[in-house]
């Protein structure tokens, strides 16, 4: 969740009159904002979690979001890393016993992390409502899905999950049994193509799905071990090949992973962070290291618009994290621009076509929610949190009379959702990715 969400949600009528009379009361201490009852509350993807912190709260290009109209029940997107800059959130002995948060080697030297061994990953938490105690924050499309599907009690903690994958037929089983036979809806909000990057100096070469496949098995190739080397898939270099794979539980590496054929990982596979453009330059030869890759974050990172593919006129959104605020010089105050690149062309010696998967962005949701809450999102209003910003049907009691329809779809009184109208989908593409909205009921 951006800081703008945490900050400016903090003061109420409750707040104003405090200051008013000069009194100070004791706070509690949350890392982020505690969202009130009536909040609408998100967690999930980490490939998303940029895309709606931006419908939340507005982006880096001046364009605002849906609480910059200071309305008094707000989005809240709870980011799937506990750090802005979409990493993983390190402590000292993590799982190795060995590794520790790096700091660089000083300002302007970027996501330089100590890392022997596995990510020494935390659990990091956060609070669902104000007045409950913390709960681990879901890390990931899958993560985001179950936690949305195991929050079955009213009042709901949780009203929606992000998600870059399909839900599981284990997932839309849950849900149905969960919540009443209704189950899950979806909306679309947006394309992003899933390639595989590398370093743009590396020895790397256009791989199909078979080449990727039988890579991140880490057998049959010419190296040690019968790992793969570049000369193996038709690359000039006998070097051994760094396979990297996301997080187990993210909807990224859930893509991937059917997108090959749900291979065995081998002993060489790597783990990462999802959608980290800096993961190469954390193994021991990143020029022979490939990851799977966002292009909609690549995207982010270099200052691209997702809708049209050109530069946004600002450039990219991320900063060097080892620059404290404030900071002087060229380093610390241009953004982000890892030297890597997306594979998305070009044709592999064997296999066929390159890969690319030019994945669907979801919202999910229950589908009770759009007919069953009857509260509306704002005070004097008269639709409620899901019609106000994700999915606005022409049906259900009072919402079939003065209807709209635009494009293919149809939309009840009011009109489109927030996400659906023009400014939502300026957020959407300033996040990196192509605008789109469809709905998918029935999970």
């Amino acid at each position: 969740m951006r800081n703008l969400t945490k900050a400016s949600a903090a003061l109420g009528a409750a707040g104003a009159l405090i200051f008013a009379l000069g009194v100070a009361l004791p706070t509690a201490a949350n890392a982020d904002y505690g969202p009130s009852g009536t909040d609408v509350v998100g967690v999930g993807s980490d490939t998303l979690q940029n895309m709606i912190d931006f419908v939340a709260d507005g982006d880096a290009l001046g364009d605002p979001g849906y609480n910059s109209a200071g309305a008094k029940n707000r989005l809240v997107n709870f980011d799937a890393s506990a750090d802005a800059n979409v990493r993983l959130a390190y402590g000292t002995g993590g799982q190795s016993g060995t590794c520790a948060p790096g700091t660089g080697a000083g300002a302007g030297s970027a996501f330089n992390l100590t890392n022997s061994a596995a990510p020494c990953i935390l659990n990091p938490t956060i609070v669902l409502r104000a007045g409950t105690s913390p709960v681990q924050r879901p890390n990931g499309s899958g993560a985001g899905r179950n936690a949305l599907i195991a929050d079955k009690t009213q009042p709901y903690k949780i009203n929606f999950a992000r998600s870059s994958s399909a839900a599981s037929a284990q997932n839309i089983s849950d849900a149905v049994t969960n919540f009443g036979g209704l189950g899950l809806d979806s909306v679309n909000l947006g394309t992003d193509p899933l390639a595989m990057m590398s370093t743009t100096t590396s020895h790397a070469v256009p791989l199909s799905t078979t080449q990727i496949a039988a890579i991140y098995t880490c057998t049959g190739g010419g190296g040690a071990g019968g790992q793969w080397r570049w000369s193996d898939v038709g690359g000039s270099s006998n070097n051994l090949i760094i396979p990297i794979v996301p997080q187990n539980g993210s909807g990224t590496f859930q893509s991937f992973m059917a997108d090959i054929g749900n291979p065995t990982l081998g002993s060489c596979v790597k783990v990462s962070e999802e959608n980290d453009p800096y993961a190469p330059f954390t193994t021991t030869s990143p020029d022979d290291a490939i990851e799977p890759l966002s292009g909609a974050r690549l995207n982010l990172f270099d200052g691209i618009l997702g809708a049209t593919g050109l530069s946004n006129g600002v450039g990219g959104y991320f900063k060097d994290p080892s620059c404290p605020y404030g900071t002087a010089g060229t380093a610390c105050n241009t953004p982000l621009a890892p030297t890597v690149k997306l594979w998305t062309t070009g044709t592999p010696s064997a296999g066929g076509s390159v890969y690319v998967d030019n994945r669907t962005m979801r919202i999910y949701f229950r589908d009770s929610d759009v007919n069953g809450v009857t509260a509306p999102m704002q005070p004097g209003g008269t639709n409620n949190w899901i019609r106000t910003l994700f999915y606005n049907p022409c049906s259900g009691t009072g919402h079939t009379t003065g209807c709209t329809t635009v494009g293919s779809n149809t939309y009840g009184p009011g009109g489109a959702p927030y996400v659906a109208k023009s400014a939502g989908q300026a957020l959407i593409s300033a996040a990196g990715f192509a605008p789109i909205y469809s709905v998918s009921l029935g999970s």
